[in-house]
């Protein structure tokens, strides 16, 4: 069964389908720019679900961008949220959705990485590889689309 959310850019209604959400414990240890040990199989675990969940819905061909998306995401709420980290990813008529829960109102900003830097290009690869991207109003939540 369907439900009725409004489309924040474009005011109209889509139609959303039921899709998951997953909660990752953040270890004591994560903090500000920094990943706990036991926090690093995180982005691991988040695309082993994502996968099964394209699987199942029959879009596998949306594996590859969505393993990209759902790495940069969890790790950026891992390095620079607060509390626990949740995912949820779900299917409107027309697209993949995918939201990422930091606890954090901080807004991550769009980086300007130099060539030889070895971080900041996160949100880059997000914004390059969707076709919208953005922040929760609070600021705790980054999420982004691909279409089918």
């Amino acid at each position: 069964m369907a439900t009725v959310r409004r489309d924040a850019t474009t005011n109209s209604a889509l139609r959303v389908y039921p899709g998951f959400d997953v909660s990752f414990e953040r270890g004591k240890g994560s903090k500000d720019g920094a990943i706990a040990d036991t926090d690093r199989a995180a982005p691991r675990r988040a695309r082993a679900i994502v996968r099964a969940g394209l699987r199942y819905w029959g879009w596998p061909e949306l594996i590859e961008s969505a393993d990209l998306l759902v790495t940069e995401l969890v790790t950026n709420a891992f390095e620079h949220g607060l509390g626990d980290v949740g995912l949820r990813v779900y299917l409107t008529d027309t697209h993949l959705l995918i939201e990422v829960q930091d606890g954090s109102p901080q807004l991550p900003v769009l980086g300007n990485a130099a060539l030889d830097d070895e971080a900041g290009r996160g949100l880059f690869l997000v914004a390059s590889t969707t076709d919208d991207w953005g922040i929760s109003p609070d600021g705790t939540t980054t999420w982004c689309s691909l279409p089918f």
